[in-house]
């Protein structure tokens, strides 16, 4: 018995590993030979959508809130992939929703797979920003949003 656990564990550890070494190499291979187009100077927090999205709605919502928030700071760029997918394409975008942050010097810090939580681009952003807002500045999301649209039970 024991020597399942101690298996499963390893499996389970490798994995992990694995999916670390396939998102490194996937960030590494994203870094762009040439500049974006766009002038670079600020950071920047490309948002890849699609209107055959199913999920890409939610996330645009937690997208335009945090854009009204740094908007001085990091620039906001959303991406439809149905209709630049060459942009899509430099930069390896396979699933959508996806949100990629550049550093002021154009380099890819973060890629974020699917739906994105709004606490977890924040962080994302005060690190690339270099800036350490205070816990009340950062934007929130009314108590009742639901991204999936799933409403929960709750039992009496």
């Amino acid at each position: 018995m024991i020597e399942r656990v101690i298996l499963l564990l390893a499996l389970s550890l490798a994995a992990a590993a694995a999916c670390y070494l396939l998102r490194a190499i996937h960030v590494r291979r994203m870094r762009p030979t040439t500049p974006y187009p766009a002038a670079v100077s600020t950071p920047a927090l490309l948002y890849f959508r699609a209107d055959s999205c199913a999920v890409c709605p939610a996330q645009g919502r937690i997208i335009d809130q945090l854009a009204t928030h740094w908007h001085d700071r990091v620039r906001v760029e959303i991406i439809d992939a149905e209709h630049e997918p060459e942009t899509a394409a430099h930069y390896r975008v396979f699933t959508l929703p996806t949100t990629i942050l550049r550093d002021s010097d154009g380099r890819v810090r973060q890629v974020n797979y699917g739906l994105t939580d709004e606490r977890k681009l924040s962080r994302q952003l005060t690190e690339l920003a270099g800036e350490h807002p205070a816990e009340n500045e950062l934007p929130r999301l009314p108590a009742d949003h639901n991204p999936s649209g799933i409403k929960s039970v709750q039992s009496a």
